[in-house]
């Protein structure tokens, strides 16, 4: 009974293992026989797409060279056209001039235009044919004149600069282009000429910053500090202090005006003598002027003592003008003698002429 046992045991070992090695067995077979045809499969596919990408690709060229050949063949087409329509125009225009000098004269209307390389120069032009252009021709024109002496200013071509912002000036009257040239006479320390278009440009736009800036600078460099400071504090004002340069400029053109004004009235003082009052403190606080000067008997006074004893008189009437003059004629007699021998206050003489 027992072996019975173990050979049914082992059969139904055996048998499983079978199985197992079958199945085994079956998944390899699968996965061998169906892999090789899924990647031939992909790499078709991938082929096919590649190769549809490459027709696409090749057909969008083709067409942009058929638009860039039509393209072509249109410019040329005009063109011709063009040349055709010229060549007319021309036989037409000579045969117009024949008829028109078979018959005396024609009236042949000046045009005007703005822009372009065959056009009339802004420069040359009259001033019939400006009065003729509309403001927005004229702004035009004068923004180009403008934008043209910027750059002749800026590579501090000054003459020519200042040409091209007067020809603008002749369109449009425009406060920056007389401040633009203001800079230019500046630059040249041409100082007159920056007063006269800063004022202009002030008389177009009186709260123009720029140009009181320009012409107060002007003004000092003239020595007009009067009106030198009038413009930069009016600059102050205009930006509420803000602009410290027109601040600090005020201040030392308040200081330099201060003291040109000092030194002309000292200048036109006329010399004149102190008070009376200051005179006599400054005289009695000295114990005496001096005495009187007394001849020896038969013996007379020289001139300074005569001059000294007139000086003692006036300065006691309190004359001191003449008091001085006296005094002054004494002291010239004692120094054309040479000598002070012979004078009996020479001591004094000079003691009070002090």
């Amino acid at each position: 009974m027992a072996e019975s046992a173990t050979d049914k045991s082992a059969q139904k070992s055996a048998s499983l293992l079978e199985k197992l090695n079958l199945q085994e067995r079956g998944w390899k077979f699968y996965a061998a026989a169906s892999i090789p045809p899924i990647v031939v499969a992909s790499l078709a596919l991938w082929y096919y797409s590649s190769s549809r990408d490459g027709e696409t690709g090749a057909s969008k060229d083709d067409k942009k060279k058929g638009k860039r050949k039509a393209k072509k063949s249109k410019k040329s087409t005009k063109a011709a056209d063009e040349s055709t329509a010229a060549s007319s125009a021309a036989a037409g225009g000579s045969a117009a001039d024949a008829a028109a000098g078979a018959s005396g004269s024609v009236d042949k209307p000046a045009t005007t235009s703005v822009g372009g390389d065959d056009e009339e120069s802004p420069e040359s032009m009259t001033d019939a044919q400006i009065a003729a252009l509309d403001n927005v021709a004229l702004k035009k024109l004068a923004q180009s004149l403008k934008s043209r002496g910027n750059k002749f200013f800026q590579a501090r071509r000054y003459p020519k600069a200042i040409e091209l912002y007067t020809q603008a000036l002749r369109f449009d009257k425009d406060p920056v282009f007389y401040s633009n040239r203001a800079a230019c006479y500046a630059a040249e320390s041409d100082h007159d000429q920056v007063i006269a278009d800063c004022t202009s440009a002030l008389k177009l736009e009186p709260r123009y910053v720029k140009a009181l800036m320009r012409r107060a600078q002007a003004n000092e460099s003239t020595e007009r500090f009067r009106d030198s400071l009038y413009d930069f504090t009016t600059a102050c004002i205009l930006e509420d202090f803000n602009n410290t340069l027109a601040a600090t400029s005020a201040e030392r053109v308040l200081k330099k005006l201060a003291e040109a004004e000092a030194r002309e009235r000292i200048e036109k003082r006329e010399p004149r003598l102190p008070s009376k009052s200051f005179i006599s403190g400054y005289l009695n606080s000295f114990r005496s002027c001096g005495d009187e000067a007394i001849a020896a008997d038969g013996e007379q006074l020289g001139e300074a003592d005569t001059l000294y004893n007139e000086a003692l008189s006036f300065v006691a009437l309190q004359d001191y003008a003449k008091g001085i003059t006296s005094i002054d004629k004494a002291v010239a007699a004692i120094e054309e003698a040479g000598t002070t021998d012979g004078v009996l206050r020479a001591d004094d003489i000079y003691s009070l002429s002090g």
